[in-house]
């Protein structure tokens, strides 16, 4: 299966007439709105079952982009090119976000970001293996790099591993082969209606968890379940159109800024502090991310119309 890199006009053409500018610029925003979903999850999960916060995610999303996309292109316009695609997809999104909630519970932000950056690893590889994507020295450096710095935040043998940190160890290539997925099903539907399947099929797969770990949620619950459902539906609609824009294995370091935003959540929500190697291996993962961003905008600035590098 192949996932062509689209270079047509969206709305942020004329803005940013870049489109590994406009890439970057639209992968650090999902970073952000999926930190903030991270941190409602992660609430939720101390006060609610898990897998009962993970259906309750999807089924927010669900409600927050159906009746927009009805409301703005009608049934006709919400329909899929390819439904076993979106399967597929949840064959991967529901063991691994699985995981993911139930080690959210146990774990600190900026560590399940750490552990996270073990992702691009999978997926460079799997878009080499998968996609045909043509990977150069400087995205591998970069992704070298960055994992670095998760080394250094994480510091193997140091620290004793707990259940969380092994279950997203498990959850990590799950969710890079979904996130492979979402690679080619962005070449052949829109962002939104990428968007809209994707939680439809996760609420669908997590249903059985959710009923079975039922908890009437409180006001304050349903707020957050809310504010999960907006800000991963506007995260995964970001990251969808940057994949139209870019190969995968291009915007993988850009997640390495996650370990940023994680560990100022930690300290404003939670009051933790995270110590002085965290900061050294953000250093380490930022100064990666940067340097492969300005080398990737002058490599296509200077083979414009040539083959992508």
């Amino acid at each position: 299966m192949s996932a062509p890199v689209l270079d047509a006009p969206d709305t942020l053409s004329r803005l940013i007439p870049s489109r590994v500018a406009r890439g970057f610029l639209l992968a650090v925003i999902s970073g952000l709105l999926f930190n903030f979903l991270n941190a409602s999850a992660k609430e939720l999960a101390g006060q609610l079952p898990p897998l009962f916060v993970s259906w309750g995610r999807w089924v927010a999303g669900v409600s927050l982009i159906a009746p927009y996309l009805l409301w703005r292109v009608g049934p006709q316009g919400m329909r899929t090119r390819d439904l076993k695609l979106h399967c597929l997809r949840g064959l991967f999104h529901t063991p691994g976000y699985g995981l993911w909630y139930e080690a959210v519970a146990w774990l600190p932000l900026a560590t399940m970001a750490a552990l996270g950056f073990t992702g691009p690893i999978f997926v460079t590889v799997g878009a080499v293996l998968f996609l045909h994507e043509t990977v150069h020295w400087r995205r591998w450096a970069a992704v070298g790099i960055g994992f670095f710095g998760m080394l250094v935040i994480v510091r193997p043998g140091l620290v004793a591993l707990n259940p969380g940190m092994l279950m997203m160890l498990m959850a990590v290539p799950l969710i890079a082969g979904s996130n492979l997925v979402a690679k080619v099903v962005s070449g052949r539907d829109k962002p939104a209606v990428v968007v809209l399947w994707q939680s439809i099929v996760g609420a669908i797969c997590f249903a059985p968890f959710g009923l079975w770990f039922w908890q009437t949620p409180t006001a304050e619950q349903l707020l957050l379940f809310l504010a999960s459902g907006f800000f991963g539906t506007l995260g995964y609609f970001f990251i969808t159109w940057a994949y139209r824009l870019l190969d995968i294995s291009a915007l993988q370091p850009i997640t390495f800024l996650g370990i940023v935003w994680a560990a100022l959540s930690d300290v404003v929500i939670w009051g933790k502090t995270s110590d002085v190697w965290t900061f050294v291996g953000a250093a380490i993962i930022v100064g990666s991310t940067t340097y492969i961003a300005h080398r990737e905008a002058r490599s296509v600035a200077a083979g414009a119309g040539g083959k992508k590098t």
